[in-house]
């Protein structure tokens, strides 16, 4: 299946999207939230690789709910692994799409039973994203920082729950959560023991970006300042041009080590941190001097001009 990036679709989607949040389409808005979610990598088989060992294998942050369980059974040991607990930030321009995001380092690979030191942590490198179609289709890169290198990402996000949710999430304030609604991930009828999720605001797509340098771990867009967030329109069509659905959750990394694997970012539970504006400037009054001079010259133009024809 293919796919192409469409100004006036994105355009489209927005407008429809944001409209019923009275949001000026002109302006550049952007919506600050913090989100909590699951990681999930397959290997180059398709295959479902639990993150062991780790703390989340042997019952720490487990059910990815942020608690810490100890001792047996299936409440202390919910996701084994399988997918790993994660949460971060997300900035999101309404008027163009564009966005920016963060991702709180994790444990990968490492601190078995929760006994030695934080070894092989994992975190995340210039997030940033872009909708593209009508339908909330998302395309994100980042630099996935793991023992000692950046390797590249890239990946296709469902983001209709979260579009779809939107002008009463954005009219709840900062109180409230978007969590339950979406598309399912694509990771859930994986085989390996994988734990489904449910519907996912954001959820994980099976399509491929069309990948290479000019798109993985590249920067698809920058925060200019608080209230602007802009695309990078090369990056976005290298990503965009000609994408395959291969059956198989995330996108194919480039990097030595993990080539091939495909690194599953789902975002199940969002929460409105802020909404910033873009400021509007006042029209600058005039001195009421200035009204008198201006009246002043009108009268002498008068006046002159009645000479004149006389």
């Amino acid at each position: 299946m293919k796919s192409s990036f469409k100004k006036t679709a994105l355009a489209s989607v927005l407008a429809g999207t944001f409209a019923a949040a009275a949001m000026p389409a002109a302006e550049a808005n952007v919506l600050n939230v913090s989100w909590k979610g699951a990681f999930t990598m397959l290997n180059a088989g398709g295959l479902l690789t639990a993150n062991a060992p780790s703390d989340y294998t042997y019952g720490k942050y487990a059910n990815g709910d942020g608690n810490i369980y100890v001792g047996a059974g299936p409440t202390a040991y919910g996701w084994k692994g399988n997918r790993t607990p994660i949460s971060g930030t997300m900035s999101f321009d309404t008027s163009n799409g564009a966005g920016v995001g963060t991702v709180n380092p994790f444990q990968f690979f490492g601190d078995v039973g929760g006994t030695g030191p934080n070894t092989n942590t994992a975190s995340a490198l210039g997030v940033s994203f872009q909708v593209i179609d009508t339908i909330g289709t998302i395309v994100g890169t980042m630099l996935f920082d793991w023992n000692g290198l950046a390797h590249k990402v890239s990946i296709v996000l469902d983001g209709s729950g979260f579009f779809g949710a939107m002008p009463a999430f954005m009219g709840g304030g900062p109180t409230s959560t978007i969590s339950g609604v979406g598309a399912t991930p694509a990771t859930n009828g994986v085989k390996g023991g994988s734990i489904p999720l449910g519907p996912t605001p954001m959820a994980t797509k099976t399509l491929n970006t069309a990948g290479g340098p000019g798109c993985n771990g590249a920067t698809i867009a920058t925060q200019l300042n608080a209230y602007t967030i802009v695309g990078v329109p090369a990056t976005i069509g290298a990503c965009t041009a000609s994408m395959v659905d291969d059956g198989k959750g995330g996108s194919p990394m480039l990097s030595p080590a993990f080539s091939g694997w495909n690194a599953n970012f789902d975002v199940r539970w969002i929460h409105n941190d802020s909404y910033v504006a873009t400021p509007v400037e006042a029209p600058v009054p005039v001195p009421a001097a200035a009204w008198l001079f201006g009246s002043g010259l009108l009268g002498l133009v008068g006046i002159a001009r009645r000479k004149k024809k006389a």
